[in-house]
């Protein structure tokens, strides 16, 4: 598959799957905490805040991506042609960095959007009355602290270094999250 070909030899879209998952966990655990610890407690509420972000930064991402990927695919197959003193217009090489923007500016939006909608699935569940709230905001907190983990051991595996502790470094950071939102509703800013 040409995406896992792509994810192998290509550091700058792995680079922003795990930047763009971290983003969308930690957006959603915000989210999730602020509304706990504000007592908004409908499922409904946490699902369209959600979504909102879900889609802002999933449409953002991608066209984002890939507008500064096609940018600098353009540079580059500009100063090639320079370098060769042909156009490379119509070729394999240019159809192959046309690809390769809109697949990177599919990575950078869809990492985060999947990322962020799997953690409030639980909260779908309690709109049809399956669980209680309060089960779904455990379970959205453990599939965000799942995700944390194994971003932080993708990036350990592609160090090459030791994977708990990148895994554990990673929840560290959503745990600092929680820690400031706490805070901010103990003085009363939330």
């Amino acid at each position: 598959m040409y995406f896992l070909r792509l994810l192998k030899k290509n550091a700058v879209i792995r680079r922003y799957i795990i930047m763009n998952s971290f983003d969308g966990a930690l957006t959603i655990l915000g989210i999730l905490i602020a509304t706990y610890l504000a007592q908004f407690l409908d499922p409904k509420i946490i699902i369209v805040s959600s979504f909102g972000v879900i889609v802002s930064t999933g449409i953002s991402g991608i066209w984002g991506g890939y507008m500064a990927e096609r940018a600098e695919k353009k540079k580059v197959k500009r100063e090639l042609e320079k370098h060769l003193m042909r156009s490379l217009s119509k070729t394999t090489l240019e159809k192959e960095m046309k690809k390769i923007a809109i697949f990177m500016g599919l990575a950078n939006g869809l990492s985060s959007s999947i990322v962020s909608f799997i953690a409030i699935a639980p909260f779908f569940l309690a709109t049809f009355k399956l669980i209680p709230i309060i089960d779904a905001f455990i379970y959205s907190f453990i599939i965000i602290l799942i995700s944390l983990f194994s971003l932080g051991y993708f990036i350990g595996k592609i160090a090459k270094e030791n994977v708990v502790f990148h895994g554990l470094m990673m929840i560290l950071v959503g745990v600092v999250v929680g820690i400031i939102l706490y805070l901010f509703e103990l003085i009363k800013i939330i």
